[in-house]
């Protein structure tokens, strides 16, 4: 055992040697010169909760009335004495909204001050939460869609409902990683990793999150775009599609007649960022090297960087179609590619929206868009929200799953837009968390009365307690 170069220090109090692994230089003392207080744990409180945000994401599910509903259309139909597929589905979705992770982080909602302030809504065993997932089909799954359908019709009703007369499509892959090769769907993907590839539809203008499909991890990213598009229209309240002109918003994987055709049925505008096949590159360098090119300064932060726009109409994927070229001057150390021409990098859209109706830097800027809101969705959805993993080996278990984290994520985004200040609107789910959901506070009873007590130095009391009042001012579903 390796000794300490300098022996410890004489102390006031007797402590444990601890030998180091290997010698250091400097002076190793029994104790720090300045140190915090050690306190002695011991568990003794039972009317302490961890997760005062129950108190504020129950009151909304009770009003959507997600057990209801759930229960109506058979989620999960057993025997009596069982818990009903209403109850698992809740249960999962708080644990998702607590910042669970896994099954077993149902332990959060579990303490007595925290079932207190759930009510009488059932909290399964992780085995019971299991076998919800592991016994489920596609009637099960689909089910569960319709549920979160009906959720976001009734939330937009209450007045969620996105600003605006544009209500903008944002269909997008995305992988989620699995541990070995027993998930049934996963394979190795072109990411270099094993995974699955699931579609998310986002309302662009807010985050809501329209429909989630599971796929396997070799899926091409493109693969079903159009009738996922159908699946994410399906999803709009249809009392509340009248209010919006639809834009169905796609990367390089929408470059497909489908989803051309999916915009005509649905009678929306459409851009799509075209791929580098040969035909396209032939339109875009032609028209970027005709002098006769008229270039005006693209919008937002790429004007800065003294990006242009340019337009012309031409024939690709057998229509006339208008065809929106974005040039950025390239930077010493910039990523070369093979499209580049003459210094500038390029990138191209396609769209229907006449040059009447939007010039070509409104359509361009509003297309770059999508890396924004719908970007940060699906990366709230995976780092907030548990859909970082897939945790049961069923493929089904796994999409049912992954529509209760979308149905976290968009309880989550209603109570920031209903119910909390306009500062929380767009925060992320950890300043969600750490300002009003996962904040600690006793639970008193007086009066007849529940008592949420927090510390005296809880700046958030007084917006906690208008979020509340809020809540409560909110309509009931039947």
């Amino acid at each position: 055992m390796l000794r300490p170069r300098f022996p410890a220090q004489k102390g006031t109090r007797k402590v444990n040697a601890t030998g180091l692994l290997f010698e250091v230089d400097d002076p190793v003392l029994a104790c720090p010169v300045r140190s915090v207080p050690t306190p002695v744990v011991t568990a003794s409180e039972e009317d302490l909760t961890p997760v005062a945000g129950v108190a504020l994401w129950g009151p909304l599910l009770d009003r959507l009335n997600v057990v209801a509903e759930a229960d109506r259309r058979g989620l999960r139909p057993i025997g009596p004495g069982g818990y009903p597929g209403g109850e698992c589905y809740r249960a999962l979705t708080e644990t998702l909204l607590a910042g669970g992770d896994f099954l077993s982080d149902r332990t959060f909602l579990a303490d007595p001050a925290t079932t207190a302030l759930r009510g009488t809504n059932a909290l399964p065993s992780v085995s019971t939460l299991w076998r919800f997932l592991a016994g489920a089909d596609l009637g099960r799954v689909a089910k569960a869609g319709a549920v979160n359908r009906v959720m976001l019709a009734r939330a937009w009703a209450a007045g969620a409902a996105p600003d605006g007369e544009r209500l903008t499509i944002d269909p997008d892959a995305t992988r989620v990683a699995v541990y070995g090769p027993g998930k049934e769907g996963s394979a190795f993907s072109r990411t270099g990793q094993t995974a699955l590839s699931p579609l998310v539809g986002v309302v662009g203008e807010t985050g809501d999150v329209l429909a989630l499909r599971a796929r396997g991890g070799a899926a091409n990213d493109g693969r079903a775009m159009g009738s996922f598009i159908d699946e994410c229209l399906a999803a709009i309240p249809a009392n509340a599609r009248p209010r919006y002109r639809l834009w169905i918003r796609v990367d390089s994987a929408g470059y497909q007649l489908q989803v051309l055709d999916a915009a005509d049925r649905h009678r929306a505008d459409f851009s799509v960022t075209t791929k580098g096949y040969p035909n396209v590159l032939g339109v875009v360098h032609a028209l970027v090297a005709d002098p006769a090119t008229v270039w005006t300064p693209a919008l937002g932060h790429e004007t800065d960087k003294g990006s242009e726009i340019a337009e012309t109409i031409t024939t690709l994927l057998g229509r006339q179609l208008r065809l929106i070229v974005r040039r950025q001057p390239k930077a010493a150390g910039d990523q070369l590619a093979f499209d580049d021409l003459d210094g500038w990098r390029l990138h191209a859209i396609i769209t229907n929206v006449g040059a009447d109706r939007m010039s070509a830097a409104e359509v361009e800027g509003h297309h770059r868009l999508r890396g924004g809101i719908p970007e940060d969705t699906i990366r709230a959805l995976k780092n907030d929200y548990g859909m970082i993993h897939a945790p049961v080996q069923p493929f089904f278990g796994n999409w049912l799953y992954w529509q209760a984290t979308a149905l976290a994520h968009n309880v989550g985004l209603w109570l920031r837009t209903l119910a909390l200040p306009r500062a929380f609107r767009r925060a992320r789910g950890k300043r969600l968390r750490l300002g009003f959901l996962n904040v600690p506070a006793r639970l008193v009873r007086h009066g007849r009365r529940l008592h949420l007590r927090f510390a005296a130095a809880y700046r958030h009391v007084d917006a906690f307690s208008a979020a509340l009042n809020r809540l409560k001012a909110l309509p009931a579903f039947g």
